[in-house]
């Protein structure tokens, strides 16, 4: 068991696998910490499957962690007690992630991560192909793999933006701050899916933003936290395809704009999600879970 195996607590990253071992730690007397990121607090078939088991954890768990404050109030909403909740966002190694000059840059717009429906990448490719009309010169560069991606290159050959489409596939995380680098904005249209599944907080948000530049993004979960709208970028409604553009051509338009958003961003994220302040919150939450226990046997 957990507990003649020396275990003081155990730290469980998202909901069902914490409710995979909940019994372990309830039969040992393990103090639960639960790390919930995104489809396990939002996407409806898992809350449906989970609806009674989630309540057993929320009453097992000794602490519950948040990646943003929406998702703080989706875990109340369903059920976990407000005083067992703990907000800590993703963290970003804002030393690898420095170093973008957005004034200096094309108008080249990069958007990076998964082709799902949540985070919006055919959404993403029409707002570009909308200001790519007003801006000729801009590019749009897609990095990643996923479902939606051969959609959304059949896409660009139909709106006529195949040329300045760039689909590089999946790259290394040591070469993404690179690519960064060369960009003027970091674009991403987050939106919940048919599903419910739904973003936490998008690392990808802030490693762009940790680099210096502005983001063009939704009001969406985690990303209205991570994004402080008209300050480190701008922040469109969900489906806003036509803010999305108009948004994204100011910033092609407007080099030294996007230097002073990006710079902004950088501070924002410098202060809030830097992965050391992130990781040490962490640590203090699962370690004030072990040293209780010790009080309380």
């Amino acid at each position: 068991g957990l507990g003649r195996a020396g275990v003081e607590v155990v730290l469980a990253e998202y909901g069902p696998t914490a409710v995979a071992i909940m019994r372990a730690c309830t039969i040992s007397q393990t103090p639960l910490v639960v790390h919930f990121h995104g489809y396990d607090a939002y996407r409806e078939e898992t809350l449906t499957e989970m609806r009674r088991p989630y309540q057993r954890l929320f009453d097992v768990a000794c602490r519950v962690i948040a990646v943003s404050n929406h998702m703080l109030e989706q875990l109340v909403k369903h059920g976990c007690p407000a005083e067992k909740l703990v907000c800590i966002p993703c963290g970003v190694d804002i030393g690898q992630f420095e170093g973008a000059r957005p004034a200096e840059a094309a108008p080249v717009f990069l958007a990076l991560g998964r082709f799902v429906e949540k985070k919006g990448p055919l959404l993403t490719l029409r707002a570009f192909a909308l200001m790519e009309k007003e801006e000729p010169r801009a590019r749009l560069v897609m990095i990643g793999e996923g479902p939606l991606r051969d959609q959304c290159v059949d896409l660009a050959r139909k709106l006529g933006v195949d040329t300045k489409v760039d689909f590089p596939g999946a790259v290394e995380h040591a070469k993404v701050a690179a690519r960064m680098l060369s960009a003027r904005c970091f674009v991403q249209h987050s939106l919940r899916a048919d599903d419910g599944d739904s973003e936490g907080t998008p690392v990808a948000v802030l490693e762009a933003s940790s680099c210096g530049l502005p983001v063009v993004s939704t009001k969406h979960t985690g990303i209205v936290d991570a994004v402080v709208d008209s300050k480190g970028g701008f922040l469109v409604e969900e489906g806003d395809v036509d803010g999305m553009a108009r948004q994204m051509l100011r910033l092609a338009h407007e080099p030294e704009l996007a230097q002073e958003m990006g710079a902004a961003a950088r501070e924002h994220v410098q202060a809030r999600y830097s992965s050391q302040r992130s990781l040490g919150r962490l640590r203090s939450v699962v370690f004030e879970a072990a040293r209780r226990e010790h009080r309380e046997s």
